[in-house]
């Protein structure tokens, strides 16, 4: 998928100085001074050998000629010792700006609409934005050092045109005739490169799930125990098979354009070298002084305009690379300039599903169609029914991460679409079903803040709440223990069971207004779901709660049930009243009463 809102090379080179100026403007200095002597640089190699020999040829002046070989060694070795400096210090500086760009992706990542995550077509982008700032050379940081390197050589190319047509006009047209055929074959491969750039990104992220599962401990025993090691190395030979063809119908392009150059370079330095010996031996109008300065200056004119043409096509070509950039960074950012209502923080949250219809991006199919349903004011709703319901989408759209096709919800009798996406967020305390954890301490993985900006106390009140309280005291770290090994080599594992117990701390620790639990027992057992679920119970209070179950254990003190089914609200009341229709609640409740009977039994009693 091809970027469908490029930038264009006016605005990418602004966004270049931007950067640059922003970030350190001490570069472009540097830049420039570099810029200066590499320009300067050639001519010492074309004058130097024709004033040696007019010297010797001429006067034979010892003292003269060791001046101008002196002069020579001393300016090259200055000119060059302070190039590699000032490379050496652009280096240092690029490398800061380009890790401020990977940054900025990073941080796009996480900030950007969750509709986005979860599209093929934007990881992609992703990756094509991650592969403009991923290394030194290509992207941002070659297309920065090219630039001034252009500008570098076109300064110096104006010495070798001047040079050039003081022997002839014609040797000039045609020195550039050729290099602009190669540029435009150049020009053309490249082209053809970044078209195949979305097939070969395709591959590669493929190609990179697969080496990472490979060597993902947490795929360790089901790659062992169904013996699928060849299975996996088969699919990333196939994907990496895939990518060396495309590189190398790429590598095929750029070998017929050396070639056609390496042709038109033997025609070219035979015709013009031909002339310049016709002149000295036939004519006799040129010295030889002047023979070896336009001898060399010949040698290197091809070959300077040939770096520019090149130098032309990399920027190109690497300018599409920024665009896919640029337009990875501006994906969703369509609130800027936006006036928002304002969120209430305290008091009580009525929520109404109003008439919503909902697909997933890129896909025809209907999650719902004409979804109405209100949570009224510190009401406990529960959500239950199959695998597939539409459960956990209801709780995507009520928290913002998706925004219905059709209709609308309502917070407090107000679309929620009215509200700053980050404000909003604060109003939830939520644990999701697909729980992750982070390679940090316990207390900031509960806290999800700085280790100075945590609540130790609350953070040990939320934990016991939990019910982990005990789990957390028998370590010898206590609520500073790392948790994975990836960070900290002492890192423990926890049980599925645990970490969704500090998931559920992480909840009671945020305190927001709208509780929302989207089967966040799934990895417990039935009594230790049980008690989980009385212990947030209390915890909820008179706050606005939805609890997302295919699990029934969550049902039976909350206010009201709604039972989903292929995305319809099929029956909603409360346990007592759902039983009585017999319907498919009771039919799902009655398939796990024997997992529930002993609780029902004593409840009767």
């Amino acid at each position: 998928m091809k970027c469908k809102s490029k930038k264009n090379n006016t605005s990418n080179f602004k966004y270049y100085f931007m950067e640059v100026w922003n970030s350190d403007r001490k570069l472009i200095l540097c830049f420039i001074i570099y810029t200066v002597i590499t320009s300067i640089l050639p001519f010492l190699g074309i004058f130097t050998p024709k004033l040696l020999v007019k010297e010797y040829l001429g006067l034979k002046r010892t003292e003269t000629f060791m001046y101008i070989l002196g002069a020579f060694i001393l300016l090259s070795a200055t000119g060059y010792y302070v190039s590699s400096y000032l490379n050496a210090i652009k280096i240092n500086k690029l490398l800061k700006i380009k890790q401020g760009l990977c940054v900025k992706i990073q941080e796009k990542c996480m900030k950007m609409d969750f509709k986005f995550t979860e599209d093929r077509d934007v990881l992609t982008e992703y990756h094509n934005a991650d592969y403009a700032v991923g290394s030194s050379e290509r992207g941002f940081t070659a297309v920065y050092t090219k630039v001034f390197n252009l500008l570098g050589r076109i300064l110096a190319f104006g010495g070798y045109i001047a040079i050039v047509l003081t022997l002839s006009p014609w040797v000039l047209l045609y020195l550039l005739a050729n290099v602009l055929v190669v540029y435009k074959l150049t020009v053309l491969a490249r082209k053809y490169e970044y078209s195949r750039l979305d097939e070969k990104t395709d591959n590669r992220r493929k190609q990179e799930y697969i080496y990472k599962a490979m060597s993902d401990f947490a795929y360790g025993k089901d790659i062992r125990i169904y013996k699928i090691q060849k299975w996996l190395v088969e699919k990333f030979v196939r994907f990496t098979n895939k990518n060396v063809i495309i590189s190398k119908e790429i590598a095929n392009k750029h070998l017929k354009v050396s070639l056609v150059d390496a042709f038109l370079l033997l025609i070219r330095e035979g015709i013009i070298y031909a002339y310049l010996i016709y002149r000295v031996i036939v004519v006799k109008d040129m010295s030889i002084d002047n023979f070896i300065m336009y001898f060399t200056t010949i040698a290197g004119f091809a070959v300077w305009m040939q770096s520019i043409m090149n130098d032309i096509a990399f920027i190109k070509e690497h300018n599409m690379y920024v665009s896919n950039y640029l337009h990875f960074m501006s994906l969703g950012d369509d609130s800027n300039g936006k006036s928002y209502e304002e969120v209430p923080m305290q008091g009580s949250y009525e929520i109404e599903f109003k008439n919503v219809a909902f697909k997933y991006p890129n896909s025809d199919r209907y999650i719902y169609k004409n979804l109405s349903l209100k949570i009224r004011e510190g009401q406990r709703l529960a959500i239950v029914g199959v695998n597939g319901a539409g459960k956990t989408t209801f709780v995507k759209l009520l928290c913002r991460l998706y925004e219905p096709t059709e209709g609308e919800i309502l917070l407090n009798g107000i679309n929620i679409q009215k509200f700053n996406k980050e404000e909003y967020y604060k109003l939830f305390s939520p644990v999701f079903q697909d729980i992750k954890m982070f390679a940090f301490s316990i207390s900031e993985n509960v806290a999800l803040t700085s280790k100075e900006k945590i609540d130790r106390k609350k953070v040990v009140e939320s934990i016991d709440r939990a019910d982990v309280l005990e789990k957390v005291n028998s370590l010898e770290k206590g609520i500073d223990t790392s948790l994975l090994k990836f960070l900290d080599s002492e890192g423990i594992e926890l049980s599925g069971g645990e970490n969704q117990k500090l998931a559920l701390a992480r909840a009671l620790y945020k305190n927001g207004g709208i509780v929302v639990l989207d089967e966040p027992t799934a990895a417990l057992d039935a009594i230790s779901e049980y008690k989980t679920y009385m212990r947030f119970n209390d915890f909820v209070g008179d706050k606005t709660a939805i609890y997302v179950s295919h699990r029934l254990a969550s049902t039976r003190f909350c206010d009201v049930i709604a039972f989903f089914e292929n995305g319809e609200v099929k029956e909603y009341g409360t346990h007592e009243e759902l039983l009585e229709k017999n319907g498919r609640y009771r039919e799902m409740f009655d398939i796990q009463a024997r997992y529930y009977r002993e609780d029902v039994a004593k409840e009767e009693a």
